[in-house]
């Protein structure tokens, strides 16, 4: 019969007792409710618009041409008034083509069926874009390469 130190012993039962705090640990973790997620990812663009998208990469090749989806409205207008800013603070436009030298040609709207009922509204946005001096399109379906071309020459 083995005699156990009073050394094993002792290193012995904090062994058991770290075993079963952690045990009980880990137990607690997993039995919490988890916290839900705070972010989660989101399609760039929809089904629709990117139909669209392929079609003016094919109209619209590079490098002569870049196509720029789903644009802030800040990156494309401002105003020194705070109250102006607000109106378009928070608003993205679906499309934007630019030439070689980055410059604007047309800004593309592709507007499904929620914007039935909308007109009012989306007839303000085209206001502050055209007040820019920008040119804005607006499609109710998806216009063949040929369309789009002559769209943007017109």
């Amino acid at each position: 019969m083995q005699v156990f130190s009073l050394t094993q012993i002792i290193f012995f039962i904090i062994g058991c007792i770290a075993t079963l705090a952690l045990a009980l640990l880990l137990l607690r973790h997993s039995a919490a409710p988890k916290k839900p997620k705070t972010y989660y990812p989101k399609k760039v663009i929809t089904n629709f618009e990117s139909k669209l998208f392929f079609q003016l990469k094919a109209a619209f090749p590079e490098p002569q041409y870049y196509i720029l989806a789903q644009v802030a409205f800040t990156a494309l207008i401002t105003s020194q008034d705070i109250q102006v800013r607000n109106k378009f603070n928070r608003k993205v436009t679906d499309f934007v083509v630019l030439n070689k030298k980055l410059e604007v040609l047309a800004i593309i709207e592709l507007d499904d069926p929620s914007h039935v009922g909308q007109e009012a509204r989306d007839a303000a946005r085209d206001a502050m874009f055209h007040d820019a001096g920008y040119r804005v399109i607006r499609y109710t379906s998806i216009p063949s390469v040929r369309q789009l071309q002559k769209d943007l020459k017109a």
